[in-house]
């Protein structure tokens, strides 16, 4: 009995030493057992926990209808959460809100006890925001409820319940020494009904040489608030309603300062024997309890023995209880850690430096079979009676959240990939269907941009000086290119080509956009040359067309979005046929743009495929507005015309 009752506390420590929070109730929702975290997570005391309702650590919208769940499962036997565990939202002491893990377990059917453990997922919700959405953060939305809790204000059966709970006498009494309360063992112990204790004075069940002082003392503590046995437990003795007296424990709480009320807790010690089945029966509970667990729990001493483990143990990582108990720890860690192992114990016990206990951290874990997987493993120290010290090591496995963040990885860098390559929108209905994607645009801008005497410029030139050169310059143009929401179709050697479709939204301000675009790029060029760089000036020819083009994404193994039309090539050979830092547009672009715009007309030339054409010099300009155009190949619907031209730009 006496190793049954050391095991009872060394379980009761190993809870204490858990990570989670842990809480045992009976069918009622009555607290009957919490450990340490608990404490720590949610703010309460061990004491104002035990004898509450769990549904305090429950937002209100979720207390309301748990108690009628306990009724529904205990009338039905239907197990929704039981044996399962899912993601909830608990509240503190300061009503305070956070997320967690609620995994529930059936401590046995007899008992009537149900087990809840929670993980506080605050810090893994942070890491999932971040993967799932690094452009978003959802703001953690945090009620603060501050309630104030005046006395003793729950309706008196549901306090009766909580009362009848317990192993013990029970007695709640208010400053006159007058009994407001007590529970079925006080009933079955003195002999007296509740009926014939309530209102009655405490000291009916006291021998008459310790009654005739009590309201004395009781006076005595009102006045000078010095408590000489309140907070305390101590053996006295108790008189029945028969007149006979038993030895028993007697302790007294102060359920607050402002309800004025006492409780009294009685524990009959004329039976020792009743009281080793209740130790007995408390570590059976206590071994339940640890079974019923999530994680894989084991227990070692000093020197790394193992001492206990719990039912998950067993099953992520495949040896018996058996097997377990009087082997080293190591045995279930990978040979280039398990050789440590040892060395590191000795130094704890020898310095008392911490370097693992305490704190949680991610480490490889090995099965019976050999295999070895990721999880994450919290150690707790345990200072047992006997001066010796025990440690408690809490285990995890993260297999799958590690895959899914891996995943998740590896899915951000491909979007990242596929968005560098593609227009935005285009990567997406990629995503969405991998089908050829095809759009027919019926008024669609297309600029070309070359570098002047780039061949005979970059023939004695590094290929490094090359490259340098080209990003330097192309990079200005890149941000231009986003800065007025138009799409870089491709570059090819020092040809940069531009379009202004796709959008991201629908306009008709394109020709518009793709014409400042073309100004600001001889500035870049003219700031480019004003650095001074070290192969001298650059001089570019562009060339603007307006037009029908087919768009789409060809190829598997490399995507590229291009398109094809007249305007096409119309748009290349105004690049061709242009001056050194002019920007040369057909006709239709003239039209195409308000009259905040000016141009000179250069000309007629004769443009290969097209015969001659009148080209003209865009000069200066410009303010944006509009919507374009565009129809894709998969939509209903009848094709938009084309925009009308205008004759109201200005000429030169």
């Amino acid at each position: 009995n006496n190793e049954t009752a050391a095991d009872s506390t060394i379980l009761k420590l190993v809870l204490d030493a858990s990570f989670h929070a842990l809480f045992v109730i009976n069918e009622e929702g009555i607290i009957q057992l919490v450990n340490e975290k608990s404490c720590e997570v949610f703010g309460w005391s061990r004491d104002e926990f035990l004898g509450s309702n769990i549904h305090i650590i429950m937002p209100s919208d979720v207390a309301s209808s748990h108690d009628q769940y306990l009724k529904n499962y205990l009338l039905t036997g239907v197990k929704k959460m039981i044996g399962t565990q899912r993601e909830v939202t608990a509240q503190r002491k300061d009503g305070s809100t956070f997320p967690c893990v609620l995994g529930l377990s059936e401590v046995s059917k007899e008992s009537g006890l149900i087990c809840g453990f929670i993980r506080d997922l605050t810090s893994e919700k942070n890491l999932e925001e971040r993967n799932e959405n690094l452009e978003e953060r959802n703001e953690a939305n945090t009620h603060t409820i501050k309630v104030q809790r005046k006395g003793l204000l729950v309706a008196e059966d549901t306090i009766l319940g909580i009362l009848d709970a317990s192993f013990h006498a029970l007695f709640v009494i208010n400053e006159e020494g007058i009994i407001q309360l007590v529970n079925e063992k006080s009933c079955e112990v003195f002999g007296w009904s509740k009926e014939e204790m309530m209102s009655q004075n405490i000291n009916m069940i006291m021998p008459s040489e310790v009654a005739v002082n009590h309201d004395q003392y009781l006076k005595n503590y009102l006045k000078t608030g010095i408590k000489k046995m309140i907070g305390t437990q101590r053996e006295v003795n108790a008189q029945r309603k028969d007149g006979t007296t038993f030895p028993c424990v007697l302790g007294l709480s102060e359920v607050s300062k402002e309800s004025g009320l006492i409780c009294g807790f009685i524990r009959d010690l004329t039976s020792e024997i009743k009281v080793r089945m209740e130790v007995e029966e408390n570590h059976k509970l206590m071994l339940k309890i640890m079974d019923s667990s999530f994680h894989a729990l084991l227990v070692i001493n000093e020197k790394g023995i193992i001492q206990m483990v719990n039912e998950r143990s067993t099953k992520v990582l495949g040896w018996t209880k058996e097997e377990f108990i009087g082997q080293n720890i190591k045995m279930i860690m990978p040979h280039e850690h398990a050789h440590q192992h040892d060395d590191y114990l000795k130094r704890y016990l020898a310095t008392g430096f911490k370097r693992m206990i305490g704190k949680e951290r991610e480490v490889p874990a090995k099965r019976k079979d050999g295999t070895t997987f990721p999880c994450i493993l919290g150690l707790s120290e345990i200072d047992t009676s006997d001066g010796t010290k025990l440690f408690v090591g809490f285990l995890e496995d993260i297999t799958v959240r590690k895959s899914l963040l891996i995943a998740e990885a590896e899915r951000e860098a491909s979007d990242n990939l596929l968005h560098n390559i593609l227009p935005e929108h285009i990567a997406k209905r990629l995503k969405q269907d991998p089908s050829h994607i095809a759009d027919h645009y019926e008024n669609t801008t297309i600029l070309f941009a070359d570098i002047v005497g780039f061949t005979d410029k970059t023939s004695s030139m590094r290929p490094h000086d090359v490259v340098t050169m080209l990003n330097n310059l192309f990079s200005q143009f890149d941000y231009l290119v986003g800065h007025y929401d138009l799409n870089k179709v491709k570059t090819i050697g020092d040809c940069y080509m531009v379009t202004s479709i796709p959008s991201s939204e629908i306009d008709n301000d394109g020709c518009s956009r793709v014409c400042m675009f073309a100004l600001d790029l001889l500035k870049a060029v003219k700031t480019y040359n004003m650095s001074g760089p070290q192969h001298g000036h650059l001089d570019i020819r562009v060339g603007i067309a307006c037009g029908q083009v087919v768009a789409g994404v060809v190829g598997t193994k490399r995507f590229l979005f291009d398109m094809w039309g007249d305007a096409v090539n119309v748009a290349a050979r105004m690049e061709q046929h242009g001056l050194p830092g002019k920007i040369q547009v057909t006709k239709e672009v003239v039209d195409n743009v308000d009259n905040s715009f000016s141009f000179e007309l250069r000309g007629t030339l004769n443009i290969k495929g097209k015969g001659m054409l009148d080209c003209y010099f865009l000069k200066s300009g410009g303010k944006l507005k509009g919507p374009a155009n565009r129809r894709s190949v998969y939509n209903s619907g009848n094709p938009h015309k084309p925009l009308p031209a205008r004759s109201n730009s200005t000429l030169m």
